[in-house]
This record gives structure tokens, C-alpha cells and sequence, in this order.
């Protein structure tokens, strides 16, 4: 049987779903989980069932789960197997089989289904689990040989982020002959060479470890289980690498074509399998809303397209080339995950731009590195500081180990151990910011919260936790600030864009507001500040939103719809929601489009979503229960990863004109949004626009922000608001005179001065010389040695000093380019001025703060030129 990677997919989850398991979909990249950046397994979306804080709905699961591990970035192309995107095949058991039956399990699969040969597999176990060992010894018949004990390095799993379930592990590898193992000192099952290949890992999940490191047992055993698609593929489909299957062949063959590569050697094969790997990455990560940034998932993203393009550089790819291999990730994977091909435009848009502006800082920073190699003295090399290289490495993107060949070249070092310093201080700096903005680490098992907050704006509840300090608590007092957990709230948590709603708690003795509402796992969590009285857990009280600031979210909220969908209509259907914050001052929208939007664009826009706010549609609610069934009845479904594994889905419709997946909170009917308006639409990174609009009370208090200006400025202009934009005009009109004349007055008096100037040029063997400290602005310097320049043949030096400072420019003829040096002759100049410049042969520019060494600065040029007149 031939086994394509769509065909291997269909088998393992069809023969799970033969022994009792339910197929469900795997979730985005982007998990519910402040402790990680990415799903990076398929029992991410199940943590907390296996850490007993929910109740499964079934005790057996199987999915394909889409994966990425940042971790591995730096062994992408360096080895066989290695990836940042993965597809992941998993069982799960929760309190239903265990170590016997996942082993069973697996074995029959990989053997009878698979029919992979016997002697060919192997197996591991953690060097404590004689259960496993005897399992697989007796029970499967596997030779003893061929069972390898391992310690917690190999054989221990977990837990996926910085605490949660964990256990021992057995994995089955592939052994691909003696002939691949990477030499007598080979470690066999623990080694990374290419001889085993490890196919799937049984994770035994009977414990838990917290943020110390403690391990305690769960009292529920579990079963998670990954296996790789790609590397089983590789086995089936008889090739050695990842990157030779069905799925990346293509891609890797349009590399090597657009590349020019025939034949290559292992340093180019490493560096095509590291694009081809990258470009798949963020092609994913794309299509589920992350945008190259400087922080977090963006930040990952923003690498990855970097690495590419590095790596395209050292195979002579010197002009953008990425998006040009996009075609065959859509064609190979846009099937199987077809938000890939919904996104398209936003994925080629991102990466083009990010690798445009990547090539543009690259040549930035080498410019960068360059001045500060030339500061650096002949007599002492010395070498790049630590600080500067950092800076160069993480504002202009240069890698330490270019920045060490570019050194090389000027006979210079990087100072490697400051530059890790910097390195160390900057993941301290992250580490910080991230722990200073999640205030909330403590998490309860206190039941899922019921949500009312659609419904009603107040709803009475009991107090089921409290949080002060990371630390549960029985009561909260006046002063105390913490989190409190409710049974029921009408309070909406972040989510979706949409801000948290703020509020008040009471009771008989109790005053306090809450606000900061966030959600884990069904959980709400309130930030609590206790104005007055106390507050205890098992206490009833009244919790209530701010109505006035939730109906202001609301009309801005259904307006967001109302904007995407203009956006479609007027600019196109590529524009796809990058990101959105809805909050009662305002509504943002993020989209992807190559220009920002021009005027008569914008008012069309405005004009689509209030004609459907005076149309006063009906905005009605329904429930269904997966993305795929909202996508048959016409509903969008932007970021649909964030909705999948979800029971229940809610679609918001405002008549036939808009229908959204969203859990926001939204007007009964869109006459209710108020009124619309666009305050601004602006660039915030490559190819995406992001608009910020107003609506209701927010609307009005616009446009009476803008009359009460518009009357303002035509108080200003003595005149009347209708006749302001003439009055300007005028203004305007009559500036431009002004300056054209002032304009030539300046130009008559540097006629003047350069006359004056030409009457002590001298002529040194036979070149003319000119040194001079002319009255003019510093602004003017050049100005007047290109008029001089015109008028003689050899070199210029000219100084100028105002109240800060001191300026020098030195120009020099095309007849004298290579005698003297203009950048030489200014560099040395500003360092008498306590500053520097520099510039190429023919022109050069710079200064210093010490204007009272002007003189010396002026003499040191001129002994410049005169010491090169010697020399020739």
C-alpha cells in the first residue's frame, strides 16, 4: 500500500474511532493558556482534564493536532526531523485505559495497520516503569534487547508549560540500519543521529508538577499519546527525511528550481529544508492572526521570516523570494486546513512586507556596523562591545554570526560573552513585563462560571473563591485588593477583543468594584478592590456591570461587524481581520490591505455601515455546533481555531447583511449603534491598516470635539467656520510668497559671502584650497560649498558654529577623488569638536558640542590635506 501523509491522517483517526474513541478537532496554535506561546502537543487543549480541574465528556479522545515548537528553531534544517510547524496524531484515555492498553493500542496500529517490520522497531521506557517494561516484554513479545531504559532526559514527559501533568514515557522508534548511526560512539535510542527515528510516545499521565518543580500523583490516570506525522510518513513513504514526503517535496522542489540549485551540497541542503520549514511556520501562524511584532507569538513570527531570509542570502537569494513559494504549502495542506487559502492575500501580504522591511534594516545595520568599526582606532583593534552588538543583533536583525564574519573582514572581534550578557538582561527585561501583566497565577477548581451577562446587567451570587497574593483566602476585607470567583456573573470577560467589564460587588456590609475579568477553562476571575466592609467566601452578594459603559461597548462591538463587512465590500474580499479591540471609548479593527484606504474610500465605508444603522436591521443570536456548521449557513469565521473544540458556537447576525461567529456582547437592533464614524486609519506594521471609530455617545462627543475646533481655529484666522478653509488657503498662499522671497534674499547674500570667500582660496601645488568659518547658518554650510565648488578646482573646508554647536563640511573635485578624502578630512575635524561625521570621498558632513575649537577643528582638515599633497 502506498501511504500519502492525507491517507496516514484518515487511518489513525478512522481505527481510534473503530475502538471506542471520539474524533475531536484539534485547537489553534494560539492556546487559552497565559503559560504558553503555542500549542505545542495535542493534549494542550485537554490540560486541565488531565489535571482534574474538568470533567471529560468521554473517557476516549483521538485528534490531529496542528503544532509549533519554538524550542526547535535553531535545529530546523540541521536534521532529518526537525520542525517549528508539526502535525501531531494522538489517543487519549482519561481514567479509561492505561499503560496496557495505550501499548496495545499502539502496537497493533503501527504493526498490522501500518505493517511496519518487527525488527525494525524498537522501544524505550523510563528507567523506573518495570510495568512498561514488562508490558512490552511479555505481554507484546518485544526482545529485551530492543527495550531500552532511559532516565527523566528521555523517558519523562512534561509538564507543557511551567507546571501541569506530567508522567513517564515509552516510546517506539524506527530503525532505519546501522549504516545511519553516527559513529562508534553512538547512544542508540538517546542519540540524535539519524539511525532512530522516534514515531510515537506514550505518555503515562499519573502526576502533577507545580511552578517548584513538586511532583504529586493526579487522582485520575491518564493516557497522551503523540505520534508525528511527518516522521511516520517518512518511514511509510521510504524516504529518509521529513522534508522528502508527499507534503514538503513540492516546496522543497520549487526552492531548489527558484534557487538554482542542481546539485548541493549538506551546508545548502540544511539552509533550503530551514526556508522550506519557515515559510510552512508562518504561513500557519499568519493564518491564525499573529502579525510580526516584537513581543510574544510575533515575535517568533518575525524570527522565522528572518531566518529565511538569512538563509536565502548565503545561497545568493540577495532580492525577496518568499512568497514566491507559497503556491505549494496552499496545494499541498490548503485542503486540510483551508484557512490557509481563506488567507492567502493576508499570508503573501505579511511576509512580503516583513521581508522587504527585514532587507531594508539588514542594509541599515550593516551601514551601522561599519561607522562603528571605523571609530574603533588602527592602533588598538580592539572589538565590538557586547551593548552594541546586541543592538545591532536586536534592532537590525544581524545575526552574531555574521556580525563575526563582517568583523573578520576589518580585522576585528565581537566581545561573544557581553553580548550574551545583553542577551540574558533582555529575557530578564521579557520575563519581568510578562509576569507584571498577568497579576492573575492562581487558578481554582471552583466549577465553570455561568455566564448571564447576554441577559442581565445584575444578578445576585455567591462568593466561591478568593484570591489576595497568588494566595487563596477565606476573606477579604477594606483595602484588600485580589480576585474574586462567583458561581454566576452578568460580568464579560476579556475575550474576542472585547474588554472585560468593570462593575460593583455589594452586600449589606460590603462596597467593592470589580473590573479586569478574565476567564480560565469556564472560571471567571474579578479583579476586587474592597472599598468598604468585607466580603467572604460562601457570602451572597449583588454583582452588577456598569450599564452605561456596557451598552457603549455593545454599540461598538456590532459596529465592528458592521466595519469588517464594508471593509469587504469597498476594498475587496482578501481584507481579513487581523486583530480588533472593542471598548466603550472607541473600537479598533485591524485588516490587511496594501494602501491605507484613500478619502472617497473612507467616506464610502462610513457611509455602508450607517445606512445599515438607520436601517435599524433586527441583531439576532443562534447556536450551533461547530465551526464547519456555521460556515454551511454562511456565517464568517475569522481566527475559527479560537472556537474549535467548543461545544457551542453563537453566531451574531444584524439582518442579512452581516453573520459572525462571536461570544461578544451586542444591541438588540443596529439602529442602536448610533451613528458611525471614522477618527483615523493608520499603518501599524507591514500591509496591515488599523481604523479607530466611534459610534453613540462616543459619535456625538466627536463631533462636538470637532465643531468646537473647526470654531476655534476660525476664531484664530478672524473669520467665520464656513468661510475657514478659504481663509486658509489664503494664509497659506501668502506663506509661500513670503518664503519664496526670503528664499531669494538668502540665496543673494551666499552669492556674497561665496565672492568674498573666493578671494582667499590658494593654490597648493597646484591644487586650490579653501578653509574658511563664513557667518552663515549651519543649514546653509553645503549650500555654499556647492556654489564654491563650482567655481574651483581642489578642496573645500568650510566651519560654521551656532548657540549648541559647531558644523564642518568638507567637499572635494571629481579631478582629486582617491588624493583626498573628504570623510577622512570631517571625521578627524568633528573629533576636535568632541563629536564625529563622515560621508563618502567627494562629501562629507559632521560636528561636535565644542564650537570653541572650531579654529583647530578648521586647521586639522587643512594639515589633513596638506600631509596627502606631501605624500603625492
Amino acid at each position: 500500500m502506498k501511504w500519502s501523509t492525507d491517507k496516514l491522517r484518515e487511518a489513525y483517526l478512522s481505527y481510534f474511532e473503530e475502538r471506542g474513541h471520539e474524533i475531536k478537532e484539534g485547537s489553534g496554535l494560539i492556546p487559552d493558556d497565559p503559560s504558553m506561546l503555542f500549542t505545542s502537543a495535542g493534549m494542550v487543549q485537554f490540560k486541565d482534564i488531565f489535571w482534574g480541574r474538568r470533567q471529560p465528556d468521554v473517557g476516549r479522545v483521538a485528534t490531529c493536532q496542528k503544532c509549533f515548537r519554538a524550542k526547535d528553531i535553531e535545529e530546523v534544517g540541521n536534521t532529518w526531523y526537525h520542525h517549528t510547524f508539526f502535525e501531531m496524531l494522538g489517543n487519549f484515555s482519561f481514567g479509561d485505559y492505561f499503560k496496557r492498553g495505550a501499548i496495545e493500542l499502539a502496537w497493533e496500529f503501527v504493526t498490522e495497520v501500518l505493517r511496519m517490520e518487527e525488527e525494525r522497531l524498537w522501544v524505550s521506557v523510563h528507567e523506573t516503569d518495570q510495568e512498561a517494561y514488562d508490558i512490552w516484554k511479555d505481554e507484546i513479545g518485544v526482545p529485551e534487547r530492543k527495550i531500552v531504559r532511559l532516565g527523566d532526559s528521555e523517558n519523562w514527559w512534561g509538564p507543557v508549560g511551567d507546571s501541569g501533568p506530567c508522567g513517564p514515557d515509552s516510546e517506539i522508534f524506527y530503525d532505519a540500519g546501522e549504516e545511519y548511526k553516527c559513529g562508534p560512539d553512538c547512544e542508540g535510542l538517546a542519540c540524535d543521529c539519524n539511525r532512530f527515528n522516534e514515531l510515537w510516545n506514550l505518555v503515562f499521565t499519573g502526576y502533577e508538577m507545580d511552578r517548584e518543580g513538586n511532583v504529586t500523583e493526579l487522582a485520575s490516570q491518564n493516557i497522551d499519546t503523540g505520534m508525528g506525522l511527518e516522521r511516520v510518513s517518512a518511514v511509510l513513504q521510504g524516504v529518509d527525511s521529513d522534508y522528502e514526503i508527499d507534503i514538503f517535496r513540492p516546496l522543497i522542489s520549487e526552492l531548489k528550481e527558484r534557487i538554482g540549485l542542481n546539485t548541493y551540497n549538506d551546508d545548502q541542503v540544511g539552509l533550503v529544508r530551514r526556508i522550506g520549514d519557515h515559510i510552512r511556520g508562518a504561513a500557519f501562524l499568519i493564518s491564525e492572526g499573529v502579525i510580526p511584532s516584537n513581543e510574544g507569538q510575533g515575535y517568533v513570527l518575525r524570527r522565522l521570516i528572518r531566518r529565511a531570509v538569512q538563509a536565502g542570502d548565503r545561497l545568493g537569494m540577495k532580492e525577496t523570494f518568499l512568497t514566491e513559494n507559497l503556491e505549494p504549502v496552499y496545494d499541498t495542506m490548503g485542503e486540510t486546513y483551508p484557512e490557509l487559502l481563506e488567507r492567502s492575500d493576508l499570508i503573501s501580504n505579511v511576509i512580503q512586507n516583513e521581508e522587504e522591511s527585514y532587507r531594508e534594516t539588514l542594509t541599515e545595520g550593516e551601514e551601522l556596523f561599519y561607522r562603528l568599526a571605523s571609530d574603533l582606532s588602527e592602533e588598538s583593534p580592539g572589538a565590538i562591545s557586547g551593548a552594541d552588538a546586541f543592538r545591532l543583533y536586536d534592532t537590525h536583525g544581524l545575526p552574531l554570526s555574521f556580525l563575526k564574519k563582517l568583523a573578520h573582514r576589518e580585522g576585528l572581534e565581537v566581545d561573544e560573552v557581553g553580548f550574551k550578557e545583553e542577551m540574558k538582561k533582555q529575557r530578564s527585561r521579557s520575563r519581568a513585563g510578562q509576569e507584571e501583566g498577568d497579576a492573575l497565577h492562581t487558578f481554582v477548581d471552583a466549577g465553570e462560571t455561568e455566564f448571564v451577562g447576554y441577559e442581565q446587567d445584575e444578578v445576585e451570587a455567591e462568593v466561591l473563591a478568593l484570591i489576595v497574593d497568588d494566595e487563596t483566602v477565606e476573606e477579604m476585607t477594606a483595602g484588600d485588593e485580589g480576585f474574586v470567583v462567583l458561581d454566576r456573573t452578568p460580568f464579560y470577560a476579556e475575550a474576542g477583543g472585547q474588554v472585560s467589564d468593570v462593575g460593583t460587588l455589594s452586600a449589606d456590609s460590603l462596597e467593592a468594584s470589580a473590573g479586569d475579568v478574565t476567564e480560565r477553562k469556564g472560571v471567571y476571575y474579578h479583579g476586587l478592590e474592597v472599598e468598604g466592609g468585607e466580603i467572604s467566601v460562601g457570602d451572597k452578594v449583588v454583582a452588577g456591570v456598569d450599564s452605561a459603559r456596557r451598552r457603549d461597548t455593545e454599540r461598538n462591538h456590532t459596529a465592528t461587524h458592521l466595519l469588517h463587512k464594508a471593509l469587504i465590500k469597498t476594498l475587496g474580499p482578501h481584507v481579513v481581520q487581523s486583530g480588533s479591540k472593542v471598548s466603550p471609548e472607541e473600537l479598533r479593527f485591524d485588516f490587511n490591505h496594501f494602501e491605507i484606504p484613500g478619502d472617497e474610500q473612507i467616506a464610502e465605508i462610513e457611509d455602508i455601515v450607517n445606512s445599515v444603522v438607520l436601517d435599524n436591521l433586527p441583531v439576532t443570536v443562534d447556536w450551533v455546533g461547530s465551526v464547519e456548521e456555521a460556515r454551511s449557513i454562511g456565517a464568517a469565521a475569522h481566527f475559527d481555531e479560537e472556537y474549535r473544540g467548543k461545544e457551542k458556537l453563537r453566531i451574531i447576525s444584524v439582518g442579512d447583511f452581516s453573520k459572525e461567529l462571536c461570544g461578544g456582547t451586542h444591541v438588540d437592533r443596529s439602529g442602536d449603534v448610533g451613528g458611525f464614524a471614522i477618527k483615523s486609519i493608520e499603518t501599524i506594521s507591514s500591509g496591515i491598516r488599523r481604523v479607530r471609530a466611534v459610534t453613540g455617545t462616543g459619535f456625538l462627543s466627536d463631533y462636538r470635539e470637532k465643531r468646537d475646533r473647526e470654531e476655534e481655529l476660525a476664531g484664530l484666522v478672524r473669520t467665520g467656520p464656513r468661510d475657514l478653509v478659504e481663509r486658509v488657503e489664503s494664509i497659506l498662499e501668502r506663506q509661500e510668497e513670503l518664503g519664496e522671497e526670503l528664499e531669494r534674499k538668502n540665496q543673494r547674500l551666499l552669492t556674497t559671502v561665496k565672492d568674498r570667500l573666493m578671494e582667499d582660496v590658494r593654490t597648493e601645488d597646484g591644487v586650490d584650497v579653501l578653509s574658511a568659518r563664513p557667518n552663515v547658518d549651519s543649514e546653509d554650510l553645503q549650500k555654499l560649498a556647492d556654489m564654491i565648488e563650482a567655481e574651483l578646482t581642489g578642496v573645500i573646508v568650510l566651519g560654521t558654529s551656532d548657540e549648541d554647536s559647531a558644523s564642518v563640511v568638507c567637499k572635494v573635485s571629481d579631478e582629486y577623488a582617491g588624493k583626498f578624502d573628504a570623510g577622512e578630512i570631517v571625521r578627524e575635524s568633528a573629533q576636535v569638536l568632541g563629536g564625529g561625521g563622515g560621508g563618502s570621498p567627494a562629501f562629507a558632513q559632521g560636528g561636535g558640542p565644542d564650537k570653541s575649537k572650531l579654529a583647530d577643528a578648521l586647521s586639522t582638515g587643512i594639515n589633513i590635506v596638506r600631509s596627502s599633497l606631501e605624500e603625492g
